[in-house]
């Protein structure tokens, strides 16, 4: 046994995570384990409400040969600068579907749910912790994530935090085991990683905040430990270097500027669910409050952890795991980025806190039993694949789109301009465009000027002014669900009329238009079961 005044650790902490043993790695050891972990993450595929726009965007991408600069598909900011901070995200979403379509689509997303799956079991597997407790927390952070693991730009967002985490991990343990370094932790892969992130997707903020984290923790924890100020001056620089490398991006500069115009957008925390604070979206009694529940639940698992399981060894991931906790706290969008930071500090103290109090759990060696539970694992997690139709060409939509309204306007040769619900906006864009021009869509954050999104929500909640949105644009159309508080502003609008109606949508045009004059009108259509494309 090997210990020192650093980590004055009892004989039960050095017993998990002694330093010259080779940490235990399910990557090695539970193979099924790890494919079973991986189906779990990858088990629930749907088409997101912005996934037409993503892939039509990329296509356009893919055409030009390179991002796209300005808006074409809105009439309120038609030509306006358009900072796209996912343009290559949607490039790649857009050449899988070229390649195979649907199933081109899903074959990304398993592939990206794969990579997280293992780089974050080589850094839970850094921590030394027990086999036992790295599977579970493995298992238990492979369902958090599922419900964010999605066909869209984010994925990479995960994909990348987890390989960060391991390469982090890594350098944590070498430094901790105060030892020649054998293996190298790479960390200067971090510089190109970023400068690639910044291209994929706007979560390389994520990225950026973890690196500094890192940084400073374990910088001080390198001068308290050795008097030696080395250890901060590179991870200083590498974050700095790491940082800048974000500017290698089309827009330079400009895209840090429209990261930050999303976060502090004052809409959307107040309109848009996924930004709400976690306890606010628990008090609204939606069908999400158990997730969110489990979400606070395995916060305070890693609290409970750090004060049974006290070790000085990985106080830079411990930080991380609380500065994500503290963002998923902030906005529900955050958990899943949340629960793969808390996993291997969890992992860490969880198997300390457990060792000292039962000596003898996991102490004996599984090998007796390792195939049988290599194939059940194994089966168990193809027959996942199979269940949740990986190998199927059809993707369901998650939320009810417009589609009857849509098909009635194709029908009719409707053009113009479309004031919609801004989730159905980019599947009007794939299915009308170019012959019509949407008020507003997903991209709000990246296209759209304050003035044109306040008088899209004023009209949308039916709030004060809302009829600016009718009378002081070029508004041809409006698309409204049935339950939304913008339909009673349109019923009591005598200058518009009903064209079109079904259980997910109505369709309003203009009193005086050639639309509200067509035989049959308004019509009564079916709301179909809506499928990507």
């Amino acid at each position: 046994m090997m210990a020192t005044s650093e980590y004055p650790d009892t004989a039960a902490s050095i017993k998990v995570l002694e330093p010259s043993r080779k940490p235990a790695s399910l990557i090695r050891e539970s193979p099924g384990l790890i494919l079973l972990a991986i189906a779990i993450a990858d088990m629930w595929r749907f088409a997101d409400p912005d996934l037409w726009g993503h892939v039509r965007f990329g296509q356009d991408i893919l055409n030009a040969g390179h991002a796209i600069w300005r808006d074409q598909y809105s009439y309120t900011a038609s030509g306006h600068p358009w900072l796209n901070y996912e343009w290559l995200g949607e490039a790649v979403m857009a050449a899988m579907y070229g390649w195979m379509g649907v199933l081109g689509l899903k074959l990304m997303k398993l592939g990206c749910s794969a990579l997280i799956i293992i780089f974050l079991a080589a850094a839970i597997g850094e921590s030394g912790a027990l086999p036992i407790i790295q599977g579970s927390v493995l298992i238990v952070t492979a369902a958090m994530i599922v419900l964010q693991v999605q066909i869209r730009p984010l994925l990479f967002t995960f994909l990348l935090l987890s390989t960060l985490l391991y390469l982090l991990a890594r350098d944590c343990r070498e430094f901790a085991d105060s030892r020649p370094v054998i293996r190298r932790s790479r960390l200067w892969l971090t510089i190109p990683m970023l400068a690639i992130w910044a291209n994929l997707h706007a979560g390389f903020i994520s990225g950026v905040v973890t690196l500094w984290t890192y940084a400073a923790v374990a910088g001080a924890q390198g001068w308290f430990a050795r008097r030696s100020i080395t250890r901060m001056l590179r991870l200083g620089a590498l974050a700095a270097f790491s940082t800048l490398a974000t500017l290698a991006n089309p827009y330079g500069i400009a895209m840090w500027h429209s990261v930050l115009r999303t976060v502090l957008n004052p809409y959307t925390s107040m309109f848009l669910n996924e930004w709400h604070p976690l306890l606010a979206s628990m008090e609204t009694g939606s069908a999400a409050a158990m997730y969110y529940f489990a979400a606070i639940a395995l916060i305070a698992l890693l609290g409970i952890s750090l004060v049974l399981g006290p070790t000085g060894r990985d106080q830079p991931m411990v930080a991380i795991a609380g500065v994500m906790a503290a963002a998923a706290f902030m906005a529900v969008r955050n958990i899943s980025i949340a629960a793969i930071a808390i996993a291997p500090p969890l992992a860490c103290h969880l198997s300390l806190a457990i060792s000292r109090r039962w000596p003898t759990i996991g102490s004996k060696s599984p090998s007796s039993a390792a195939r049988t539970a290599l194939a059940l694992t194994s089966a168990a997690a193809l027959l996942l694949f199979l269940l949740t139709g990986l190998f199927s060409n059809r993707l369901d939509a998650l939320h009810s789109q417009p589609a009857g309204a849509c098909e009635f306007m194709r029908q009719q040769h409707l053009k113009g301009n479309v004031l919609a619900q801004y989730s159905w906006g980019e599947y009007a864009i794939w299915h009308l465009s170019p012959d019509l021009k949407v008020f507003v869509d997903g991209r709000y954050d990246t296209v759209y000027p304050f003035p044109v999104l306040a008088d899209y929500f004023r009209f949308q909640f039916n709030l004060q002014d809302g009829t600016r949105a009718l009378t002081s644009y070029p508004t041809d159309f409006v698309l409204v669900a049935p339950n939304d508080p913008a339909r009673k502003l349109m019923d009591s609008e005598r200058n518009w009329r009903l064209v079109y109606g079904d259980a997910v949508s109505l369709l309003y045009a203009r009193a005086n238009s050639s639309a509200a004059h067509l035989s049959g009108v308004p019509a009564i259509g079916d709301a179909p079961i809506v499928t990507f494309p």
